[in-house]
């Protein structure tokens, strides 16, 4: 159950933190910098894209001016050929906000990855595999199931995720049954004993931005005409003299297709357009899930008491 709210349960740390999280380009950045000229704060990204060094345009990092005006962590430092997930993300955020706090500074998450905010504030299971299973070999051994196979062993060993999860999502189904074959025990027993262990024991003050959808849809559009003019494709051009197309980092929303523009198999009138719908099916996603998700403020990005509810949320 989420907070009521203004406010946040403490917890035996005491510390708080606050989150500012929502869909892509819902105006996270500019209330951020805006309290920042109130308050020494600092930003750890929550954003599993912008991490990726050079990709500075297509995953829409903070700018130079933006990363002048206030310190900005965990952008802009993986090779874009290597992987990152949301354990190494709940490492790193361990190390950055304990240097921001020594140096006297607020810590500030600012972003719209939920399942790295949930690392944060959740943490992870703990799957102990079974004697003689490992997950690598329980991994191939779902993968090479139809997914009339995974349901019908789900149905055998874990039926209530089988019950809970929705049909078409086979990502979920494969994975309950991996880790009812991994560990002998069903998902379901596992979420019932599980307890959400907060990192480094802090309140988390989570204010979710819910922009009005034709607002945000708007401010996606024009975001997106700023990225191709602002040097998207001469720096989708200049990663790929240095990677192969299929490098992690150029999986990332919309450089697929700026990589299928530059070899001439598509206009950019067509690349805009494929662009421009992902972005909204991404945001779309997102909405959702921070629309399940817990929280202390739900606000539209133009309220007025955004001030207010900033300051107070990082207040002593």
């Amino acid at each position: 159950m989420a907070a009521p709210e203004g406010t946040a349960p403490r917890t035996a740390g005491g510390d708080s933190i606050l989150a500012v999280v929502g869909p892509t380009a819902c105006g996270k950045t500019g209330l951020v910098l805006e309290l920042a000229r109130r308050r020494p704060i600092e930003v750890i990204s929550l954003d599993s894209r912008q991490i990726y060094a050079g990709l500075r345009v297509g995953t829409a990092q903070p700018t130079a001016a933006e990363r002048a005006a206030c310190p900005h962590h965990l952008v802009d430092f993986l090779p874009v050929d290597e992987t990152y997930d949301a354990a190494s993300f709940r490492r790193d955020f361990q190390r950055v906000y304990r240097e921001i706090r020594a140096r006297g500074a607020i810590p500030v998450l600012a972003g719209g990855a939920g399942f790295y905010l949930r690392a944060l504030t959740d943490g992870f299971m703990d799957l102990p595999p079974r004697p003689g299973r490992d997950l690598g070999s329980v991994r191939a051994e779902v993968e090479n199931l139809t997914m009339e196979a995974v349901n019908a062993k789900l149905g055998e060993l874990d039926p209530d995720s089988l019950d809970r999860i929705h049909p078409h999502d086979h990502y979920r189904l494969r994975r309950a049954l991996e880790i009812v074959l991994l560990t002998g025990t069903p998902m379901t027993a596992h979420a019932a004993a599980w307890r959400p262990d907060p990192v480094l024991g802090l309140d988390f003050r989570i204010l979710v931005l819910e922009p009005d959808p034709s607002a945000l849809e708007r401010r996606i559009s024009r975001r997106l005409d700023a990225m191709l003019a602002g040097g998207w494709i001469e720096e989708t051009a200049a990663a790929l003299q240095n990677h192969d197309s299929s490098a992690q980092g150029l999986q990332s929303i919309g450089y697929p297709e700026v990589i299928a523009f530059i070899r001439g198999q598509a206009t950019l009138r067509e690349t805009r357009e494929r662009i421009l719908l992902q972005t909204r099916q991404y945001a779309k996603r997102q909405r959702t899930w921070f629309r399940k998700a817990g929280a202390t403020w739900r606000r539209d990005p133009r309220s007025g008491d955004l001030p207010e509810i900033l300051d107070r949320a990082v207040a002593p």
